[in-house]
């Protein structure tokens, strides 16, 4: 889909609440960095300090005034119904900007008729789009971008979600789509609930990873006693429209595809809405299907791996030959299993002899779990380790065990850790009587183990007549 887009019109919507200061500096940035065509229109949701005066002589600013907080998807609701852009961009007021900033958004927009919209790194977003921070002031902020904001689509990378503060999207899917929700009130996953029907909708979200935005981090939510209570309430409101949670479906694992080698094929059993897959993907790996139980997920993941099959991993039949894929990734789903064993072994022979098996599990052995059973509780949780959705628990040394049953032997083993002080002196006392009983386990040191959450594993699938 490429366009001539130096003479089409973004319209930048920017919703306000109080914080002049930053406001100021944002436009101000707008002004010296934007080289396209462009309207500004702020939608001000009841501020009571300078910025509805400043605004109101600014001629080029169209305002919109609310006389209270009508909460972030509405302002920028109110901004999109009066837009006249080709585009339109949602943009946080506290959110510096700089070179090619917009140019490059718009390149990556248009370079393909299935990009439905595109956002930017920064300093302070969650998921993907993150990036450490190269520089201490604004002004070394802006000599980084001078090198970095030069239009480049090998750093483009297709995802599940974008975060709204910095969010550009084309004018005809706005047209499809309609505006955001604003069930979800103040704001948070309103973005989330764009993005997953911009993707229903049969388009791509692009992180453009070539463009560096500077961004103070939601300096309105964060003075909000109520934040917290808003996010959980509205990830709640999330899951009731979609039969999805997003916490858990929606986010890429880079953590976890580090671990798969560059194969050619690879299967993610339990792929929820194909964020690992799709990371899988991302890094060059050609073929990667999913199996899903939830149909919810599955419709998602659907979107954006090769294939999807729902239904029960340890009964389901794939088209394949044995021996088909190069790797199997199990993330987060043995210990959701009732019949682990009967689930690998039905999926076992479809991987290639010598083929990669990628787990990760969290571990019972943590401290918190002793230090809960020393004082005679052990209490499920909506989420961790005592997770009440978890069906099995293991050590380190039970994952070894349930892997030689089937013919896996383990080649890596990575970590990862979480402590506090008073589990440290908890730990000490038990590291002194593991010695003095000359106890000895599998794998890492006591200390190590005991200070991991979960672990990361990595595995080969033994030939036939292979022994472990």
């Amino acid at each position: 889909m490429q366009r001539q887009f130096e003479q089409m019109l973004t319209s930048i919507i920017i919703p306000t609440l109080n914080h002049w200061e930053y406001t100021k500096q944002c436009l101000e940035s707008i002004r010296k960095f934007t080289n396209t065509p462009y309207e500004i229109i702020v939608v001000d949701n009841g501020s009571n300090d300078e910025t509805v005066a400043s605004l109101r002589a600014m001629n080029d600013v169209l305002l919109v005034e609310n006389e209270g907080n009508r909460g972030f998807p509405a302002a920028c609701n109110q901004g999109m119904a009066v837009a006249h852009g080709d585009q339109l961009l949602i943009l946080n007021n506290d959110v510096i900007v700089s070179y090619r900033w917009l140019d490059n958004l718009l390149h990556c927009l248009y370079a393909d008729c299935r990009h439905g919209a595109v956002g930017p790194v920064s300093n302070a977003v969650s998921g993907i789009q993150f990036r450490p921070q190269p520089y201490q002031t604004i002004e070394e902020y802006h000599n980084f971008t001078q090198d970095h904001n030069h239009s480049n689509p090998e750093q483009w990378i297709t995802t599940l979600r974008l975060v709204g503060f910095c969010l550009l999207i084309r004018r005809d899917i706005y047209n499809e789509i309609g505006s955001f929700d604003e069930r979800f009130g103040k704001g948070t996953y309103e973005d989330d609930d764009y993005s997953l029907r911009i993707r229903r909708a049969g388009y791509k979200l692009i992180v453009a990873a070539d463009t560096y935005v500077h961004h103070f981090g939601s300096v309105t939510n964060r003075i909000d006693p109520e934040y917290r209570n808003v996010l959980v309430t509205n990830q709640q409101k999330f899951i009731e429209k979609w039969g999805v949670d997003p916490f858990y479906s929606l986010w890429l694992r880079e953590d976890l595809a580090a671990l798969v080698p560059k194969v050619d094929r690879v299967l993610d059993v339990g792929c929820a809405c194909g964020g690992l897959g799709l990371t899988l993907k991302n890094k060059g790996i050609s073929y990667v299907a999913g199996i899903e139980l939830d149909k919810n997920a599955a419709i998602d993941a659907q979107s954006v791996l090769d294939q999807v099959w729902i239904g029960d991993a340890g009964k389901i039949q794939l088209p394949f030959p044995n021996q088909w894929f190069d790797a199997m990734v199990f993330a987060d789903v043995i210990e959701h299993v009732a019949q682990p064993q009967h689930m690998l072994k039905n999926l076992l022979p479809y991987l290639k002899e010598n083929g990669y098996l990628i787990v990760s599990i969290p571990n019972v052995g943590h401290l918190e779990i002793l230090h809960g059973l020393l004082q005679g509780t052990w209490t499920y949780q909506n989420a961790g380790i005592l997770d009440r959705t978890h069906l099995r628990f293991y050590t380190l040394e039970e994952i070894a065990r349930l892997f030689e049953q089937v013919g896996v032997a383990i080649e890596f083993i990575g970590m990862v850790q979480d402590s506090t002080p008073e589990l440290e002196a908890l730990l000490r006392e038990l590291e002194a009587l593991t010695v003095r009983l000359s106890l000895k386990s599998f794998g890492p040191p006591f200390i190590e183990r005991c200070r991991t959450v979960q672990y990361y594993l990595r595995a080969r699938k033994l030939s036939q007549g292979a022994s472990l």
